[in-house]
């Protein structure tokens, strides 16, 4: 952890000496667009302990985020910048080739750095030379200093579904892959056409241990997350039996969610499945400082997490909290009016006090516990707080008569929540409107800690 202030005393005193950590900048509301005039997208977003602030998205053509204009290579490539909590930009840089890359996904590392994955088709660079996918598709993962120079970058034959960061510098990536996939001295089989795995990562890059779990069906896109003592937890959603070390799971039909824990070496804690005949999945998941585990997803049918059965009016948005343990704290239901599976996925992260923070897309209309909130246009996007008990904080709609598209959010350790994600039209979210130059520009928020 980066010193940023040092007691003048300790000058001249060597024994007994202390450092003390200043507390991150409380920083202002802002908001900012970057686009051309192609399709550009937000897809998600990391604070540091600094409170720095750093998005990927994707863009074609030119993208200008404050630093200086970018330019792809031809196709869809990949943006990387960043901000300071006044909105003051930083760094910006870009990845890709003249094929297409897309679905990248950021986490703050210790010291300022960053690490970035990017699923992609062909060769990338993150700066310390060209990364190649060993068969069809790969995902290349790569770590940055604060200035955005190179710490390390390698190449997984899969494609990342989710990734996060611990404590102790290391890194924990999931996602899917079919056939055999190999990690440091550990190699990996399918089981059937596409399995998940898990891997942990150090700070250098170096696999720690992997694991593979599947069926002889089709399992992928598990999202994950890593608790104060470095135990990891995956969710998702199952269409057939899986074992993630505690035997077989039970699927009641349909998909179902999943939730798994497995402690800081990758062995099995608990797993715990979740829904009804109908289709339920967990698409987020983070933890608190206590350990506690936060989720969303969205589901049909019958949901139950210990406490009483949850009901659905369609295809709904749920969002609770389990213990360390794996016991019901809270849980809340939210009626989407209509959602789509994969537009409608909520993205979520935890306060500083344990609350949750969630984004997502809505249409028509969607009530999050306050005022109900109605769409402007074709879709909106929703922001969300709830306190550690789950009770409602705020919510608000980013809108337009055109269309949004959430990408992501994060909550710096004061407390600000910076969202990211696409529009077409006119939006404002408090500073003044933002206009889209193209089909879709990428816009970026913070919001001030209630």
């Amino acid at each position: 952890m980066n010193t940023k202030t040092l007691l003048l005393a300790c000058a001249a005193i060597a024994a007994g000496c202390t450092t003390t950590e200043a507390p991150p900048p409380a920083g202002n509301a802002f908001s900012i667009r970057a686009g051309g005039s192609s399709c550009d997208r937000g897809f998600e977003v990391a604070t540091s302990e600094g409170g720095d602030i750093a998005l990927v998205g994707t863009f074609e053509g030119t993208i200008d985020f404050g630093g200086g204009p970018l330019v792809s290579a031809g196709g869809t490539d990949i943006a990387f910048a960043t901000w300071d909590a006044e909105g003051k930009p930083g760094k910006s840089v870009r990845f890709g080739s003249a094929s297409q890359e897309g679905a990248p996904r950021i986490v703050a590392a210790g010291g300022g750095a960053w690490v970035i994955a990017v699923n992609t088709q062909s060769e990338l660079d993150f700066g310390g030379g060209p990364l190649t996918p060993p068969g069809a598709a790969g995902a290349a993962i790569g770590k940055l200093d604060a200035d955005g120079k190179p710490i390390f970058s390698t190449m997984l034959g899969a494609t990342v579904s989710g990734m996060a960061a611990g404590g102790d510098d290391t890194l924990v990536v999931t996602g899917s892959y079919n056939g055999t996939l190999v990690l440091g001295g550990a190699t990996l089989t399918s089981a059937g056409a596409t399995d998940v795995f898990v891997a942990k990562l150090d700070g250098s890059g170096a696999p720690l241990w992997a694991r593979s779990f599947g069926s002889a069906g089709l399992e992928s896109g598990m999202d994950i997350a890593v608790d104060g003592s470095g135990n990891v937890l995956l969710g998702g959603g199952m269409l057939a039996p899986v074992d993630f070390g505690g035997g077989p799971t039970t699927i009641t039909g349909g998909v179902d969610a999943v939730l798994v824990k497995l402690d800081p070496d990758g062995n099995h804690v608990f797993t715990k499945t979740f829904g009804d005949v109908s289709d339920q999945v967990i698409q987020a998941v983070a933890a608190d400082a206590d350990g506690s585990i936060l989720f969303g997803g969205l589901f049909e049918g019958r949901l139950d997490f210990g406490s009483g059965e949850l009901a659905s009016q369609g295809r709904d948005l749920f969002l609770g909290k389990l213990d360390s343990k794996g016991t019901e704290l809270w849980t809340r239901t939210l009626r989407l009016t209509p959602a789509e599976w994969d537009d409608a996925a909520p993205r979520i992260t935890v306060d500083p006090k344990g609350g949750l923070v969630v984004t997502g897309t809505f249409t028509e209309a969607v009530n999050l516990g306050g005022a109900a909130l109605e769409a402007a246009g074709q879709t909106d996007v929703y922001f969300a707080r709830y306190d550690a008990t789950g009770k409602h904080v705020q919510s608000r709609a980013i809108g337009s008569s055109g269309y949004e598209l959430a990408g992501g959010v994060a909550v710096d350790r004061v407390g600000a929540a910076a969202v990211t994600g696409s529009f077409y039209g006119t939006i404002d979210v408090g500073q003044g409107p933002l206009e889209s130059a193209g089909e879709c520009d990428i816009f970026l928020a913070r919001f001030a800690a209630p």
